[in-house]
């Protein structure tokens, strides 16, 4: 037997009004055997609960189950489900501990990177047309995406030495 972690989301086809509170609070109590964590708002409702079984498929409709009945005993619409997952435990704790946001970089650690200075950094990406945009703008200074500055710092061609002055 393994434990499996199984989302369910069912949304109103049409228009709907917010699901008033005490339903989710209902909704909550109905789930929290299975250690259940529950969402809703307007048009739609959700769940995740642990069930332990022998497989996936089994986990999601003995999952789609109680979830559908918890439902029904708090009180909240019957509407389609639109979702239904079943993730074994151990693959949903390991996708959860990789970070799911991009590695940051400041303008030192950029110039880094690229093997230049902070201003030679300020000024390729003032004007080098393939230079990334940064994702952020902060009052102490741009952030790139770290990946974007090393595919440019892979693409870029340098050029020794110092440019010549023009007259």
């Amino acid at each position: 037997m393994t434990w499996f972690s199984v989302g369910v989301e069912a949304r109103c086809p049409d228009q709907a009004p917010e699901i008033d509170e005490w339903l989710l609070d209902s909704f909550a109590d109905a789930v929290a055997a299975y250690d259940g964590v529950i969402g809703g708002g307007q048009g739609a409702w959700d769940a995740r609960i642990s069930v332990e079984t022998d497989d996936a498929d089994r986990a999601a409709m003995t999952g789609a189950e109680v979830v559908r009945k918890a439902a029904a005993a708090a009180g909240l619409p019957d509407w389609p489900m639109v979702r239904l997952e079943a993730t074994r435990q151990d693959v949903l704790e390991s996708e959860l501990a990789q970070p799911n946001y991009p590695e940051l970089v400041s303008g030192p650690e950029a110039a880094e990177l690229l093997g230049v200075s902070r201003q030679r950094l300020h000024q390729l990406a003032q004007e080098h047309a393939g230079f990334p945009e940064p994702l952020y703008r902060l009052r102490v200074g741009p952030l790139w995406v770290r990946s974007g500055i090393e595919a440019f710092g892979r693409r870029w061609e340098r050029k020794p030495g110092r440019p010549r002055k023009t007259a």
